[in-house]
């Protein structure tokens, strides 16, 4: 049986900061809300979910009102997204040269449709077996990671992530974790690190 890797979305596979910052800040506009984020803004907030985002850059809004507002983000950065992609953290031939190799998963604290639109844009369906996302489950990263290994017969894995909450949900599922420090965070104790997508054949070695 094949090994797993399972990976995180932003900061790990690609960067979407600039698009994402360009279309919020629309939304945020077009709702009065005065609000005008910066690329490090989001950076800052890259791996939470959209509630708990909201709640950071709105915590005297009304919740229905911010939903709703996030909402549209959500909408308008994955129709974007899909039909332009954004800058990739690998080449296309390295991700199929995995694929041949190990089985491969991406679990994100996305809304639905993002996953999506990295695959269609990338033209990447082939590479991944499944995904998961906060957006559709309601649940944490660390659940939805356990989720797409039982009910995909996974027992041997690693998650690849760039942030804390990447590693704390990697714990929770019982499985190492492997620090992408090219991304957005800090990791306070993984198994591995990597300073290039690229480096992780390597490091795998001694992994799985």
């Amino acid at each position: 049986m094949l090994k797993a890797l399972i990976f995180d979305l932003d900061g790990t596979l690609w960067d979407t900061v600039a698009p994402l910052t360009l279309i919020w800040n629309q939304v945020f506009e077009k709702n009065n809300t005065g609000k005008v984020i910066s690329e490090d803004d989001l950076r800052n907030v890259m791996g939470k979910n959209l509630q708990e985002i909201g709640r950071i850059y709105f915590p005297n809004m009304a919740e229905e009102h911010r939903a709703d507002i996030f909402k549209q983000c959500a909408e308008a950065h994955c129709a974007y997204l899909k039909e332009n992609g954004a800058p990739l953290f690998f080449e296309k031939s390295f991700m199929e040269k995995l694929a041949a190799k190990y089985q491969l998963f991406i679990v994100s604290n996305c809304p639905c449709g993002y996953i999506e639109a990295f695959l269609e844009s990338q033209k990447l369906q082939h590479c991944f077996k499944d995904y998961e996302m906060s957006g559709r489950t309601g649940k944490t990263k660390g659940e939805n990671i356990k989720s797409v290994m039982e009910r995909n017969g996974v027992r041997d894995a690693v998650y690849v992530g760039d942030t804390v909450g990447d590693e704390t949900a990697a714990a929770f599922a019982g499985i190492p974790f492997i620090h992408a420090a090219y991304g957005f965070g800090i990791a306070n104790n993984p198994a591995a690190v990597i300073n290039r997508l690229d480096e992780l054949e390597k490091v795998l070695e001694n992994l799985l």
